[in-house]
């Protein structure tokens, strides 16, 4: 037997979906009889007087996405994983998170910059979400605290600390790309202090079988185009993705990723390098943090910081 719960501040309502998009701020649980979580390290365990006081406790959370409830024991256990192990349990309530967004322009106005939780094909991923506009953050460099120069199964899974330098991983990208529109934006920044930007209005990736083949269009800005500036060969639209350990750069002279050292679409190179080498100042380098058009005068200017984020079109 499946049961609805809203829960809005300490309001709980027991309901069958009637008038749910009515209420705002919410989190909506389903709950299944006869299941509960089996512990692991993701998963805190309490006790509560009933299952609707125990996916309260959920609620208050942002980092629990699972409850089950034991109804002789009382025992109240939260999990941050939206499908973590359970069994099979007479006594036992699996309460589950039902309306978890699918990226960062689900969340309700008014929410504040952070990590967040977003759910793709029923799995979890924290995100950090930049929501002056809502944007999903797959990407930042800022202080130089993350080593780029990894392999593919690093580029592959993700690395680094959401609340500083890190890169999503090319699943997680592609997972919440797949079968919707996005549009991708980088803000730099040099190191005078100068910001600009670069966005593009359509912006996929492939799965890892095609090697994250990227498809771009529809520049706008005014740190200029050089990803896929039409007087230059390094147009990247259509690049597989390359690391130190997978040459997918069509380069017949050498190996991309090991000079310019990072991971990225790679095409004879690149006149964008946002997962180079951090170099502290401003001395170029054609193996640093560079988005070539930024400087007419000096190549490969490097930057202070980079974000790359992804918004989903109406």
């Amino acid at each position: 037997m499946f049961l609805t719960f809203i829960i809005y501040g300490a309001v709980v309502i027991n309901s069958i979906c009637h008038g749910i998009s009515q209420i705002k701020n919410k989190k909506i649980f389903t709950t299944e009889a006869g299941q509960r979580i089996v512990s692991s390290l993701f998963t805190i365990t309490t006790t509560t007087d009933s299952s609707t006081a125990c996916a309260s406790l959920c609620t208050s959370d942002k980092y629990c996405m699972t409850a089950s409830y034991d109804d002789i024991t009382k025992q109240c256990k939260l999990d941050s994983d939206c499908n973590p192990t359970t069994e099979n349990w007479q006594n036992g309530i699996l309460i589950r998170l039902s309306n978890i967004p699918a990226d960062c322009s689900g969340f309700p106005e008014g929410t504040i910059d952070g990590v967040y939780t977003i759910s793709v094909n029923k799995d979890c991923i924290y995100v950090y979400c930049d929501m002056v506009d809502k944007w999903t953050v797959i990407q930042r460099r800022q202080d130089g605290s993350i080593d780029f120069y990894r392999d593919w199964s690093d580029y592959k899974n993700g690395f680094g600390n959401l609340s500083g330098e890190y890169w999503l991983g090319n699943d997680n990208i592609f997972s919440i790309l797949n079968g919707k529109s996005y549009s991708l934006r980088f803000d730099l920044e040099d190191w005078f202090g100068e910001w600009r930007y670069a966005q593009y209005e359509m912006f996929s990736i492939a799965d890892e079988s095609a090697d994250y083949e990227l498809t771009l269009a529809g520049y706008s800005g005014d740190a200029g185009d050089s990803m896929l500036d039409s007087n230059q060969p390094l147009n990247l639209n259509g690049q597989r993705f390359s690391t130190k350990d997978r040459d997918n750069d069509n380069d017949p002279s050498g190996q991309c990723a090991l000079t310019q050292k990072g991971g990225w679409w790679y095409k004879w190179c690149t006149y964008a390098n946002p997962n180079g080498l951090y170099f502290l100042g401003n001395e170029p380098g054609h193996c640093g943090i560079y988005w070539y058009l930024w400087n007419d005068s000096i190549p490969y200017y490097p930057m202070k910081s980079v974000t790359m984020k992804i918004k989903r079109l109406p």
